[in-house]
């Protein structure tokens, strides 16, 4: 059995790096940073992914990092309740470095490999050719490539596809406060027109807020009145949201995008992609990291099965994983839109508030659903 060289560190290709560790297939990480981590921002993790991680043995270290969610409230913007819905299952939400920690615990040091950042690379039918910046090359008869929406790689074999820009900016940041205890284990989303702001408890100590608006494409904050201006734009809004903006640690910015629902191949030659790097979709069903996991444990399953050359199975793998992840991709997109539209905006918040529980339930069934893969196992 051959080995896997796996480019990018981030939670894609570390879940990837213990999926295989667990199977028995060999492999080496290149990461471009000098070290594993990631920006200061949440995330969160549904049931199929901490099952998955249950499999590995790092589900229950997530949950212990993180914050249980067992309630999603949908609510004005004085914090009038639209909606409350009880998940089948609650979720996790964690600071994004702290599932980096978790993932990179039981990796042996000397298989992550940092500051090799891939510079060019030669897709070639038997092998790859791998050329790093500090002047390292090789040769890899395997290479998975999880290195996120702008990964480079793909950008390079596949020019033509290009990231879809939703015209909307997402700010991000993190907030030392104590909630009210009916927060406890919620997740807020306040809908107001076209301006969205979610929060909950991240940690014991910590809130994790997301606020969402219409905007251009490459609009630039200005660092000294960042937090004044989301001040100004959620003025009309709860106190705790004005709160958790006001003593924010952080404040990251970014144009929520993602690759479309193409008909593009996950594969070349002998380079298959994983994650963001191939399939992103906007975050408004918080399936990213789930996703990039799903598609880190299908390619050990059949990577299992395989003897000879992986390469064999990367048209199986991308057939097996691509329903669900068009599923994520067109709902998290609908969403976003249909959500940020003033002309639809009454209409969604009157559908929210009375469409029947079993809607709700359906999606999040479907997107925990992980019994395609069981014929694999």
């Amino acid at each position: 059995m051959g080995k896997v060289n796996i480019i990018g560190g981030g939670i894609g290709g570390l879940a990837l790096a213990n999926a295989l560790q667990f199977k028995g297939i060999d492999f080496d990480l290149f990461e471009q940073a000098p070290q594993l981590t990631e920006v200061g921002a949440a995330i969160g993790l549904s049931k199929a992914a901490l099952d998955i991680l249950d499999t590995f043995n790092l589900g229950n270290a997530v949950r212990d990092a993180g914050s249980i969610t067992s309630n999603i409230h949908l609510a004005d913007r004085n914090l009038n309740i639209i909606r409350a819905i009880s998940p089948e299952w609650p979720s996790v939400i964690l600071h994004r470095a702290k599932l980096i920690d978790v993932l990179a615990s039981i990796l042996p040091t000397e298989k992550i490999h940092l500051n090799r950042k891939l510079i060019d690379i030669e897709s070639r039918a038997e092998v790859s050719i791998l050329r790093f910046s500090d002047s390292f090359e090789m040769k890899s008869a395997c290479t998975v490539v999880a290195d996120g929406i702008q990964s480079f790689t793909r950008q390079q074999l596949f020019p033509k596809l290009k990231i879809r820009f939703a015209q909307q900016t997402i700010w991000r940041g993190i907030t030392d406060i104590q909630l009210p205890q009916r927060y406890s284990n919620t997740y807020t989303e306040i809908w107001d027109n076209s301006k969205r702001f979610l929060f909950a408890p991240m940690d014991a100590k910590n809130v994790c807020w997301l606020a969402v608006k219409n905007t251009d494409v490459g609009k630039q904050d200005n660092p000294k009145t960042v937090r004044l201006d989301l001040l100004q734009e959620y003025n009309n809004f709860h106190p705790i949201v004005k709160e958790l903006i006001f003593k924010s640690s952080n404040f990251i910015k970014n144009d929520l995008a993602d690759l479309g629902n193409h008909d593009q191949n996950w594969y070349h030659n002998k380079i298959v992609f994983l994650g963001d790097a191939i399939h992103a979709a906007t975050p408004n069903l918080a399936q990213g990291a789930c996703q990039a996991i799903e598609d880190a444990y299908c390619l050990s399953l059949l990577m299992q099965k395989q003897k000879e050359d992986f390469s064999d199975i990367f048209p199986t793998y991308q057939k097996i994983r691509k329903s669900k992840v068009s599923l994520v991709i067109n709902k998290s997109w609908q969403l976003g839109k249909m959500t940020h539209s003033q002309l639809l905006s009454p209409f969604i918040k009157f559908g929210f508030r009375y469409a029947p529980h079993r809607v709700f339930i359906g999606l999040e069934r479907r997107l925990n659903d992980l019994s395609y893969l069981e014929r694999l196992e």
